[in-house]
């Protein structure tokens, strides 16, 4: 048995029993509320993103002073435990995913918000999305709507922008961009147009042959870049915050990959 092999079938025992205790403990969590049930979902994908090697590099800070919608570009499935280690926010995800095995089963009891990719619902799913936030929640959102190669940032869907506009809420809220950025493999080598798809999962990828093949790689270095929070009494329209969001995505992913080395003051938070 190659070396490869034998890490992607340890890691699978890892993964089994890291979420068994998950779905074990749950229910405690539910019982005894938020402030429980946050460790239990932050050390699950801290415990992920060690089995899968994948080495954070955090620069900035989620906004805690109101509700805050955390709009992040989009690469895979591994965005989840990635954001899901650093921030306390409850994700947005498409409706499909809750049909998905497994991780469907875990979005579902983590309170994952479903939304249906469908004009009619738009406003609807704005309503929910803001009487969760009105209530003290913040939610994470791929606003390009899918993943990509993460090498480039895509439109950004804006219905559910439309949270932080005018009139929509009563109390402030918060929309702060953050940057994912796949930078480097375990070995050094920069993720480019010719390796993105190691760890980036878009277009025709089919889910389990695409996590089989990440069990066996060594890792992976990404940054997480937490930007300064648009509020809600500055947002003009949807329309105007999305195209802006999306340039300071774009511009904070190239700054991200160009660097060799951390910045300063950037935090190491897994190795």
């Amino acid at each position: 048995m190659s070396a490869a092999r034998a890490r992607a079938l340890a890691r699978l025992v890892g993964f089994a029993f890291l979420t068994g205790g998950l779905l074990l403990l749950w229910p405690l969590g539910r019982f005894l509320g938020p402030w429980a049930r946050r460790p239990m979902r932050r050390a699950w994908c801290r415990g992920v993103c060690v089995l899968l090697g994948i080495r954070l590099l955090v620069e900035g800070e989620p906004f805690r002073a109101c509700p805050t919608l955390l709009v992040a570009n989009h690469a895979s499935y591994l965005d989840i435990p990635v954001l899901g280690s650093v921030v306390d926010a409850t994700f947005v995800a498409k409706a499909e995913v809750e049909s998905w095995p497994l991780l469907g089963l875990l979005a579902r009891i983590t309170g994952t918000m479903f939304v249906r990719r469908y004009w009619r619902e738009a406003k609807r799913q704005r309503d929910a999305l803001a009487a969760r936030m009105g209530a003290g929640e913040s939610f994470v959102l791929f606003a390009e709507g899918t993943s990509s190669s993460g090498l480039d940032v895509l439109p950004l869907k804006t219905s559910l922008l439309s949270v932080a506009e005018p009139g929509v809420l009563e109390r402030p809220v918060a929309v702060q961009p953050v940057v994912l950025a796949w930078r480097r493999l375990a070995s050094g080598e920069p993720i480019d147009e010719t390796n993105a798809e190691l760890y980036a999962w878009w277009g025709d990828a089919t889910l389990l042959p695409h996590l089989w093949r990440v069990l066996h790689l060594d890792g992976v270095e990404v940054v997480v870049r937490l930007g300064e929070p648009v509020l809600s009494w500055s947002v003009v329209s949807r329309k105007i915050l999305g195209p802006e969001l999306r340039a300071r995505l774009r511009a904070g992913l190239a700054e991200a990959r160009a660097a060799v080395e951390p910045a300063e003051g950037r935090a190491v938070v897994l190795a």
